[in-house]
């Protein structure tokens, strides 16, 4: 592996990198959320199953 002197470009690539990878699930799962407590009037039943689908 070869280092880059603008080491700031490479930092500022995998904070970006990062960020997409936590912001989209999470903003997919509340988009889905919203969208399953809207439809349904058993919100918690269907956020519970959410949680079980993340944590496998």
């Amino acid at each position: 592996m070869e280092v880059e002197p603008p080491g700031l470009l490479r930092y500022m690539i995998g904070a970006a990198i990062m960020i997409v990878g936590v912001v989209l699930p999470v903003g997919y799962m509340m988009f889905r959320n919203k969208r399953a407590l809207s439809s349904s009037s058993s919100g918690s039943s269907s956020y519970s199953k959410q949680t079980n689908k993340v944590l496998i």
